[in-house]
């Protein structure tokens, strides 16, 4: 497979991402830039929306940034910057997709990597604010992506089937995995996944549409839950492709990494809105 990136220190390009800032709460864009640049990359934000917090607290305020979106890339693409990766997490709304879609052909044209994290759902439900032409146009957004990272609920959701649906072999996941890298990404890294006859496990499906190569990286499960899991678990996938490692190997250490932030902040009793301990 590709490295998309030398393996230098000094070779590495800045990493582009695109998700929401949260004024508190350790969730999308106040993960992935201090995870990123722990691992050595200059993390470049672009805010697709800002909030006062993210949903788990009530009331939370939420706005928009679609017009600062389309006028802060046209002044990047003039600055004719690369990157080594674009990594697109919450979009706002569907006009945004229309801003982000040539971002994505600038990076593949510079032989980066599109990561796509599609925040739509989870434990079975599609997110109150989007509806199945949102989905759609993920779908379609997905076109031009080298990795998708969707939770369970959301694989469901770009599949077509319902979201509170589970595979019920690891042959299924297996297909789950073969029909998400049909809509464009060649690498597939499914989080909440089934382990079968092990409800007090879950796992990371992943797959490489190069290979046919299929894994199951399995986890005991914590009994708490964190916003920001997934934010972490996209970034940090992200920056182990980076550097080189090989796609499974790659999926493996993140998932490590992902449960010692989860341990940890169970452990210190982290009020679990507050999101994860990620350093």
């Amino acid at each position: 497979m590709k490295e998309f990136l030398p393996r230098s220190q000094t070779a590495r390009k800045p990493v582009l991402i695109a998700s929401d800032l949260p004024a508190w709460g350790r969730v999308a864009l106040a993960v992935g830039i201090p995870v990123l640049e722990k691992m050595g990359f200059q993390a470049c934000s672009l805010p697709t929306a800002l909030l006062s917090t993210h949903g788990a607290y009530p009331g939370a305020v939420l706005q928009g940034q679609t017009d600062f979106l389309e006028k802060a890339i046209v002044h990047l693409e003039s600055l004719e910057l690369e990157f080594s990766a674009f990594l697109t997490g919450f979009v706002a709304d569907e006009a945004q997709f229309d801003l982000l879609a040539p971002l994505q052909k600038l990076v593949r044209s510079q032989g980066g990597l599109n990561v796509t994290d599609p925040v739509m759902g989870d434990n079975g439900k599609l997110y109150s604010f989007f509806d199945g032409s949102f989905v759609s146009r993920m779908r379609s957004f997905l076109a031009c992506s080298d990795l998708v990272t969707p939770n369970l609920t959301e694989a469901a959701l770009l599949l077509g089937t319902d979201p509170a649906s589970i595979p019920a072999t690891e042959g299924e996941l297996r297909e789950w995995c073969a029909a998400l890298s049909k809509l464009g990404p060649r690498l597939v890294a499914v989080t909440s996944a089934p382990v079968h006859g092990k409800p007090e496990f879950t796992a990371v499906a992943c797959y490489d549409a190069e290979s046919g190569r299929f894994g199951l990286f399995p986890h005991k499960r914590v009994p708490v839950s964190y916003p920001g899991t997934g934010d972490l678990f996209a970034s940090s996938l992200s920056g182990e492709l980076l550097i080189g490692v090989p796609f499974p190997a790659a999926v493996r250490r993140t998932v490590s990494r992902v449960r010692r932030a989860v341990i940890s902040s169970y452990r210190r009793g982290y009020d679990p809105r507050s999101g994860l301990c990620v350093l």
